[in-house]
């Protein structure tokens, strides 16, 4: 307990550091841009450091309630400021929910806040790879950091892959494919 507080106190410093650009950089986030560092971190590169990290998916089920997924960065890359590209199942819930309404949420945990990206998808012509996934292109409409004076936020949605290397494969192939669309 006490070495999670040191880290969640070394990361504070850290973000002190960091929050007076951060807060420039969330002030232009609201008008729909995507930040430097989230094109960094969806550039296709898939870096070690985040195999882990899943992005929130949040659309609007059928009854009206947000329904969630996870992405992970092997899923998803950012063509523009303004526009994400992201391939999922393609007899999935969420890619029903995106047929029919289109709207979505994305969500993850970026220099010690939530990262919330609203946006408009819409399902292109093409599918990706031999599992045929669904490709959807994702006009940015809001970007906003939620972050709290008192607390950073250090760790968001993870998982554990059973079969790191099948799971990173793949998703070489996808971004590889999401790129020859972008």
């Amino acid at each position: 307990m006490l070495n999670q507080r040191k880290r969640c106190c070394e990361a504070s410093s850290t973000q002190d550091k960091l929050d007076a650009s951060l807060h420039k950089e969330r002030d232009m986030t609201d008008n729909g841009t995507l930040p430097t560092k989230l094109m960094e971190l969806l550039d296709g590169s898939l870096p070690d450091s985040h195999l882990h990290q899943a992005i929130r998916l949040s659309s609007v089920g059928e009854d009206g309630w947000p329904y969630a997924a996870q992405l992970s960065l092997g899923e998803i890359i950012a063509r523009s400021p303004n526009e994400l590209l992201f391939a999922i199942w393609p007899d999935s819930t969420t890619t029903r929910n995106l047929k029919r309404d289109g709207k979505i949420t994305l969500a993850l945990v970026l220099d010690g806040a939530v990262l919330e990206i609203q946006a408009r998808a819409a399902l292109r012509p093409e599918t990706l790879t031999a599992l045929k996934l669904a490709v959807f292109r994702a006009d940015v409409k809001q970007v906003r950091f939620h972050r709290a004076p008192y607390a950073t936020v250090v760790n968001g949605l993870t998982f554990c892959l059973q079969d790191e290397a099948a799971a990173v494969a793949r998703w070489r192939e996808q971004i590889g494919a999401l790129k020859t669309l972008a």
